[in-house]
């Protein structure tokens, strides 16, 4: 009676009551492995499960966070999506080269080149003192204490302190030549001159110029010829004395015009 009035409803209760019979004794001989109701089996095929899925996190706060902690990915099960390759710069940033967070994590290396050899260079000489050196060309031009000291133009002095006043200290022509200036003045300005005051040239042979400076008298003329060691003065120097020029004491100012002074010593 039942069956005729509710057909569905009875063919409904008879397949539910051979699903749960047949799953009570041996539910894999029914369904395979399509259904399951214990969890150990899945349903319509493999699945993966993501069990645990990170939050999204910014870049810029990846620096303060350890990097097993900024992204823990859980795979339960499935083919192999390429990790190390797909995922690695993203679970691990802080080691990468192109995308480092830090600006220092990968330093560039330069090579500096090697320093050129400084070569020491000689100092030059002032260009008064250039010429070449002529041994025994010279002889010393009065007596007297040589300074030695080079002062312009490539010259020296040679003092007699105070003698020069009361006496007549000859001043010699150190090599042979022509007189080709003689000044002479009764200017008393320490600018007479140039400073030089009463001076003598001499042109030599060899064209070499020697000067003769702060002069008490001149003994020779433009254009005479002199031998070496002829006197051809008498020093001077004195301050306030005519023709002494800028001097403090009496002395000879002795130069050297194309070569080098013989009696320079510093």
């Amino acid at each position: 009676m039942i069956g005729k009035r509710f057909p569905l409803g009875t063919s409904l209760f008879l397949v539910f009551s051979l699903i749960s019979i047949a799953n009570l004794v041996s539910p894999d001989a029914f369904f395979g492995d399509s259904i399951s109701f214990n969890g150990g089996k899945t349903i319509g095929g493999e699945i993966t499960e993501i069990v645990s899925a990170p939050k999204a996190v910014l870049k810029e706060n990846l620096v303060s966070q350890s990097v097993s902690t900024v992204l823990a990915f859980e795979i339960s099960a499935g083919p192999d999506i390429g990790l190390e390759g797909a995922f690695y710069e993203d679970r691990y940033p802080l080691i990468t080269g192109n995308d480092s967070i830090l600006q220092n994590q990968n330093p560039t290396t330069t090579v500096l080149p090697e320093p050129k050899p400084v070569t020491p260079v000689k100092p030059a000489l002032p260009y008064y003192a250039a010429g070449p050196y002529l041994d025994g060309y010279f002889i010393s031009p009065t007596t007297g204490y040589n300074r030695g000291v080079l002062h312009a133009y490539n010259a020296v002095d040679i003092s007699m302190g105070d003698l020069c006043v009361n006496e007549n200290i000859p001043v010699y022509a150190t090599a042979s030549g022509v007189i080709s200036a003689a000044y002479t003045t009764e200017s008393i300005n320490r600018y007479a001159a140039g400073g030089y005051g009463n001076n003598i040239t001499i042109l030599h042979p060899n064209g070499v110029v020697t000067r003769y400076a702060h002069l008490k008298s001149v003994l020779v003329t433009v254009g005479q010829y002199v031998n070496q060691g002829s006197i051809i003065a008498y020093m001077g120097g004195y301050p306030y004395q005519p023709g002494s020029g800028n001097s403090t004491g009496c002395h000879l100012h002795y130069e050297v015009r194309g070569a080098k002074n013989p009696l320079i010593r510093y």
